[in-house]
């Protein structure tokens, strides 16, 4: 379990917005799940929908640490100086706020790495990233 206090940056913001910015390489569905099986807690309340948070909330998050804090080993299959192989892990997508092109960018500190195409969630692939 976790538990957050909300700060100002996110009064009256969604809940999701709050915990996707405290867990950023933690994927969307797995905080839909959560609040299907009511394990998140706003002041102690179970809440199932998106809710809007306040300043000074107390949000308690009943989700595996190892959900919450997923760590993505880079397997570089390739590189040079304008493209970029990884075997991507399955159950991670290529784009979107909790992806393997968000997870590469803060990698390498480095926004212009844009991927050439996508792959599924569920699927192990070498996925190719393009750098500018």
């Amino acid at each position: 379990m976790k538990i957050l206090i909300v700060n100002n940056k996110f009064n009256n913001k969604k809940l999701l917005t709050f915990l996707k910015h405290e867990f950023p390489s933690t994927s969307d569905s797995t905080f839909y799940k959560a609040l299907r099986k009511k394990d998140i807690r706003i002041n102690d309340i179970k809440v199932s929908e998106n809710a809007i948070v306040h300043e000074g909330d107390e949000i308690k998050v009943y989700i595996s640490d190892t959900h919450l804090e997923q760590k993505i080993e880079l397997k570089i299959v390739y590189e040079d100086k304008n493209i970029l192989v990884i075997n991507k892990p399955k159950e991670i997508e290529v784009t979107g706020e909790s992806s393997l092109t968000s997870f590469v960018q803060a990698y390498f500190s480095n926004n212009q790495i844009l991927p050439c195409h996508r792959l599924d969630r569920n699927t192990t692939r070498s996925c190719y990233l393009c750098k500018k």
